[in-house]
């Protein structure tokens, strides 16, 4: 009798994919259709408005940027239909839900050329599939020549629809300089900004229905950063950076910069997320975008302290504690601020496995119910000069006051 293989059913069983991995695999295959689909939905969109004469104007979205100490770093983004203007004391709530339409109805402009100038020195990039670009410009004048804050320009070139004059756009730069004793890396939601993260209709209606004016920041913020910002010092040119992360998209890029002016929040450079459905975009990104946007930044200022802060609601005190994983003594503190002070929550009880994780680390991680309690523990830590605690109280109790309407 001839010879004949016995199948090896325990070969065969290891090889069968496991379940894991076959979700991994289809939810994978699901992003990348999805995001060919939509690439194709949006050049379809694009062909039928160039056939119609309504194809737009590309004009620039300029985000804040910031000077590392080898590189002028520019971002923005390239639409048709910037959003536009709002009238913050007049406008009505539909008023409102149309601005926001806009924002997420944004018309992007890919494959556009865009030139940036900062202190007599060029680069040029293009915009990627969603209008996004990034332009890294090296740096040649050293500190004694940059201010805090400096203008940088951007143009489109090359491009029959728009000149670079008609085009030109200014953006400020951020420059860290030697005198900086550390840098904040600051949550926005329910960080600065009173959100309802974690109720998702309270939410809703903040993001649909308001505008910057009627969104309200969280008691003695403003007050806080400004000294931070300023290093305890009344007067003179700020000092220590001041940097936002959010999971916020950056379609809501012009309502989080016009909420920071309109409430004397100092500026800084925003880093949100890209709200596309591409692999590497809304569904990988999350809140571990934070983070990422957290080591990039750290990495970026290898000599320099950073103090963190976020709040209790979402992943903050997880992604800051394995930041002090990584950076250790580097970061002298982590705040998170509690979202529901008055009680005793699962919440509370996360953030208080994440500080035991961050402690062992060597880096103390503190829940905090207001700015007050924060600038006494910041002054405790050489953060913050004792003298001006007063000034920090009082701001918070004023706030506190204004929202409560005794003022």
């Amino acid at each position: 009798m001839g010879a004949f293989n016995v199948p090896d059913h325990n070969k065969a069983f290891m090889s069968e994919p496991k379940p894991e991995s076959f979700q991994a695999d289809l939810r994978s295959w699901l992003t990348r259709t999805a995001s060919s689909a939509d690439d194709v939905a949006d050049m379809a969109i694009r062909r039928i408005r160039k056939r119609w004469g309504r194809s737009g104007v590309p004009q620039i979205q300029t985000y804040t940027g910031f000077a590392t100490a080898d590189t002028i770093h520019l971002r923005g983004r390239v639409l048709s239909n910037p959003p536009l203007d709002p009238d913050f004391h007049n406008d009505r709530w539909w008023q409102n839900l149309t601005h926001t339409w806009r924002r997420f109805a944004s018309d992007e402009v890919p494959g556009v050329t865009i030139e940036g100038s900062f202190a007599g020195v060029t680069g040029q990039t293009i915009s990627d599939s969603e209008g996004y670009f990034e332009l890294d410009i090296p740096r040649t004048a050293d500190n004694s020549e940059f201010a805090f804050w400096m203008p940088a320009q951007l143009a489109i070139v090359d491009d029959d629809r728009v000149s670079p004059l008609e085009s030109l756009s200014v953006c400020d730069v951020m420059h860290v300089s030697s005198e900086a004793k550390y840098a904040v890396v600051s949550d926005v939601d329910d960080t600065i900004l009173r959100t309802g993260a974690t109720d998702i209709g309270t939410m809703a209606k903040l993001t649909f229905f308001g505008n910057a004016r009627t969104r309200a920041p969280l008691e003695g913020v403003a007050s806080l950063y400004e000294w931070m910002q300023h290093d305890g010092k009344r007067f003179g040119s700020p000092v220590n950076p001041i940097f936002y992360v959010s999971s916020s998209p950056w379609n809501l890029y012009d309502l989080l910069e016009d909420f920071l002016e309109l409430n004397a929040i100092p500026k800084g450079p925003l880093f949100l997320r890209d709200l596309g459905i591409d692999d590497d975009k809304f569904i990988k990104q999350g809140h571990d975008r934070k983070l990422e946007q957290t080591r990039r930044l750290m990495n970026a200022f290898p000599n320099l302290p950073f103090v963190l802060v976020g709040d209790s609601g979402q992943e903050d005190a997880r992604l800051y504690a394995t930041a002090a994983e990584e950076f250790g003594p580097r970061i002298p503190a982590i705040f998170i601020r509690d979202i529901d002070p008055e009680t005793m929550s699962d919440h509370d009880e996360k953030v208080g496995r994440y500080a035991k994780q961050s402690a062992v680390a060597g880096v103390p991680m503190h829940l905090v119910k207001d700015s007050i309690e924060v600038s006494v523990i910041a002054e405790r830590l050489g953060l913050l000069s004792k003298d001006i605690l007063p000034a920090i109280e009082e701001a918070t109790r004023r706030d506190h006051d204004r929202k409560s309407g005794l003022l």
